[in-house]
């Protein structure tokens, strides 16, 4: 059975991706960084679409907690076929772009973009070795970035420029693993009601 990783997928938009392919037909890894509770009720409601599911606590700012990510879903199912990056942040201060502080920047940019760049590579070389093994026929690799990588939002511009570096992101992995017809796509979602946009739904 084909399977899926889905960073930040204990809630939110993860989680709803992570319930999607399960009822696809996908065994789901669920990944969380810090609420182990909310990703065990997760890999539950994923389980009892029919399919396996394992959770794994793995920070992707941290580069070597995502290689761990990738080689526990491999041992724990055999394979990967779908990596979806998911996990992102929104920064905890919305700061004017003329008073924003190093801090927001760098954290900001760890999750939402350094993160998921040396996560996607890491799973595609896998995917490539898997490929040529033949343990897999079809590889595939999803970016949920935001309308945020086109629209500007001037209180908050560090988030802005991680989604517009998703984007390219995307375009420079489409096009490197082409020859290895391993597919890379982008989702621009706009706002969507969920605890990280708690925040801004008055406005």
């Amino acid at each position: 059975m084909p399977t899926a990783i889905i960073t930040g997928s204990s809630r939110g938009i993860g989680r709803g991706i992570a319930i999607s392919l399960a009822e696809a037909g996908h065994d789901i890894m669920i990944n969380y960084t810090r609420n182990e509770d909310a990703a065990k009720e997760a890999a539950a409601e994923v389980a009892s679409r029919g399919v396996k599911s394992e959770i794994c606590q793995a920070n992707v700012t941290k580069i070597e907690d995502g290689k761990a990510l990738i080689d526990r879903t491999i041992a724990k199912f055999g394979r990967l076929d779908l990596l979806v990056n998911n996990a992102g942040i929104a920064p905890s201060v919305r700061a004017d772009l003329l008073d924003a502080e190093t801090d927001s920047y760098d954290e900001v940019m760890a999750t939402n973009l350094r993160g998921p760049y040396f996560l996607t590579q890491y799973a595609a070389n896998k995917m490539i070795e898997q490929k040529e093994a033949g343990t897999i026929e079809v590889a595939r690799i999803v970016v949920i970035s935001s309308i945020s990588a086109f629209t500007a939002s001037v209180n908050r511009g560090e988030y802005c420029i991680s989604k517009t570096g998703l984007s390219m992101m995307t375009q420079l992995f489409a096009d490197r693993l082409a020859e290895h017809g391993i597919t890379v796509n982008e989702i621009q979602p706009g706002i969507i009601q969920t605890d990280m946009t708690g925040p801004v739904k008055e406005k």
